[in-house]
């Protein structure tokens, strides 16, 4: 019989640290204007208790003429409802943000101009913006289990080619994390059924690496390895695209580099992948895996020392 975990609730005060921590900077905007969407957001999602200090005459609907549509015969959800949580955490985050830049939204509506397209591990406990401190716009974002790029995958590849060609994004972030239950999966010879389809592209980084692999000993370091091996390959199958070398033919100033997340530290760490050229690309290329592995134990080592 399994037991109901006890469910923490965000507190007001958690959005708006989370918010601030974003160095969102208020400017200025008549407040009526503010009660209005304030007053609009709270008022559509029935929640008396925190639209008791608005104005009453405010006209609910005269200022967000996009109001939510509903589809089909659902019902409201009630206050119990998981649903329920989360769109009252939604309206908080969305008001701490309005009340330290209330048109932040409405420059956001007219486009986004990120610098960064981030690929990454599906894990929840990696969010891309939050462990980057950079506010919605900053980040374009794709994500899958293990942070895999493959030829064969055209959802990653459309995203990286918008990115690319429509966004002009300066970097190209592979992001792989330590503590990857993918990378952990692919380490032994058990079969989960669909997903071995795709644990299968990093059990085949784990062949080629297979005899360096082994030499480590212990396997939490050599599941780490393993990440960070996978993190590579991923940086070089995304320079191995047509899209990249289109874009380095014409010029175009795009680097791709790959870093890792320590869960436990919360801290990223630069692996020395990075390619912003072809020429890059066949340099990464001629590096053999026994190079790999004598650099990883020599960084380590030193790290050590300076410890």
């Amino acid at each position: 019989m399994s037991t109901a975990q006890t469910e923490v609730p965000i507190s007001n005060t958690d959005i708006v640290n989370q918010v601030e921590d974003l160095k969102i900077t208020a400017t200025e905007e008549p407040h009526h204007h503010r009660n209005h969407h304030i007053h609009h957001l709270l008022h559509k999602y029935n929640t008396s208790k925190d639209t008791e200090n608005e104005d009453e005459n405010v006209d609910q609907d005269s200022c967000c003429p996009r109001t939510p549509v509903t589809f089909g015969p659902s019902p409201t959800v009630g206050d119990t409802h998981g649903l329920a949580r989360l769109l009252k955490n939604n309206r908080m985050w969305s008001r701490a943000i309005r009340e330290r830049q209330p048109d932040f939204f409405e420059k956001g509506s007219k486009g986004q101009q990120p610098k960064v397209f981030w690929i990454g591990c599906s894990d929840s406990r990696v969010p891309e913006n939050e462990l980057l401190q950079l506010a919605p716009g900053e980040v374009f974002t794709h994500r899958n289990i293990a942070n895999v790029v493959v030829s064969t995958d055209l959802n990653c590849l459309s995203v990286l080619q918008y990115a690319v060609e429509v966004l002009k994004v300066e970097q190209v972030v592979v992001c792989g994390h330590y503590g990857c239950g993918g990378v952990a999966a692919a380490m032994g010879d058990h079969s989960y059924g669909l997903i071995d389809h795709w644990l299968a592209n990093i059990k085949e980084v784990k062949q080629q690496h297979q005899h360096n692999l082994e030499t480590i000993k212990d396997e939490e370091e050599r599941c780490r390895a393993l990440v960070e091996i996978n993190c590579r390959n991923s940086v070089l199958a995304v320079a191995k695209s047509p899209i990249m070398k289109s874009a380095w033919d014409r010029g175009q100033n795009v680097e791709i580099v790959g870093v890792v997340y320590d869960i436990q530290t919360g801290l990223l760490s630069e692996l020395g992948y990075h390619v912003a050229s072809m020429d890059d690309l066949s340099r990464h290329l001629r590096v053999d895996s026994n190079a790999l592995f004598a650099a990883r134990k020599d960084n380590a080592e030193a790290l050590q020392q300076q410890s």
